[in-house]
């Protein structure tokens, strides 16, 4: 698929929000970037969330997003279908930000023997008010308590309730087995205080949000430089 030539704003046959994943990216390999808009939009709020929780830095989240989408649309022939989409955009994220992690020697692995004891998966303890927190200073807290994970864990923890992937989609997502998925998820569940598990599976509490200035930006930058490929 040579997607250069037919780069094209034009918004004639832009898609609505209800196209599904197959239209949309039917639509792309035929040059219509505004289909290709419309995938970015709906899935960045994942991929950033997926990025987020293996990278311990927005901006490196960011640009892990980022290249995800200038990965993707050239590889769009790749993607077999139908469905699964979702899975295959998942998986190549957590692949980019997994190799930026191994890039800057950061990245820990760890054993799923569940007779190996694991200090950094034991339950830590904070100090919970007496007044209830406001949902975004709570959210802060979740963040931090999260990220206090190992890599490993924090990444399944992150689809599994944040993003409320299933299993299977989680697995396909990190290129994984459902049942490592369990296991992890499991482990993550106990090594977090249930106070913050309750609030963030069971009220809906957003964390490591992207929304408006972040989503217009990362859409923006990958409009540009598909827009200047073409142009070389």
């Amino acid at each position: 698929m040579n997607l250069h030539p037919h780069y094209s704003q034009e918004t004639s046959s832009a898609p609505g929000q209800a196209a599904s994943d197959e239209e949309l990216v039917t639509l792309t390999k035929h040059g219509n970037i505004i289909a290709f808009e419309a995938i970015m939009r709906r899935y960045n709020q994942r991929l950033y969330r997926i990025a987020r929780s293996i990278l311990n830095d927005e901006h490196e989240a960011l640009d892990v997003v980022q290249d995800t989408y200038i990965k993707v649309y050239y590889q769009l022939e790749q993607f077999n279908g139908p469905g699964g989409f979702a899975g295959w955009l998942s998986r190549i994220a957590s692949n980019e930000a997994l190799m930026k992690k191994r890039k800057s020697n950061r990245i820990t692995y760890i054993l799923d023997d569940p007779k190996q004891k694991n200090p950094e998966l034991e339950p830590f303890t904070t100090q919970t008010p007496e007044d209830a927190p406001a949902n975004q200073q709570l959210g802060l807290l979740l963040e931090e308590a999260i990220e206090t994970l190992p890599i490993d864990y924090r990444s399944v923890y992150v689809m599994r309730a944040v993003q409320q992937l299933s299993t299977v989609e989680t697995a396909h997502s990190l290129d994984i087995t459902a049942d490592t998925v369990k296991t992890r998820y499991s482990r993550a569940k106990r090594a977090l205080q249930k106070v913050f598990e309750g609030h963030i599976e069971k009220t809906g509490l957003n964390i490591y949000e992207f929304a408006g200035h972040r989503c217009d930006a990362i859409v923006h930058n990958v409009l540009n430089t598909l827009q200047s490929n073409s142009q070389q």
